[in-house]
């Protein structure tokens, strides 16, 4: 069954800057999920201390007002913590 859901990939200091746990307080009063959250490095070493970006991908999960609401929260944090952020609709990319 198609489920709604908003793929986020975010890229930045995700490790050293513990956006994971921001994410959570972010959402956690809103009726949204995050599902399939995936943290990713070139190394440890190098993903330590600022040295390279990591990657955090996951699906955003919710009805689409919901998704659009804590979507706008979701980039205001990304730019808070100078993270690149890119979406994908998975509601209008099925429509196509």
């Amino acid at each position: 069954m198609f489920e709604p859901k908003t793929e986020v990939i975010m890229v930045g200091h995700i490790l050293e800057k513990g956006i994971i746990f921001k994410l959570y307080e972010l959402i956690k009063e809103m009726d949204v999920d995050v599902k399939n959250c995936d943290i990713s490095f070139t190394t440890l070493k190098e993903g330590i201390e600022e040295k390279k970006p990591s990657m955090m991908r996951f699906y955003l999960l919710g009805s689409p007002e919901e998704r659009g609401a804590a979507l706008k929260k979701i980039e205001e944090m990304a730019k808070e913590y100078d993270c690149g952020i890119e979406t994908v609709d998975h509601d209008a990319l099925w429509k196509r």
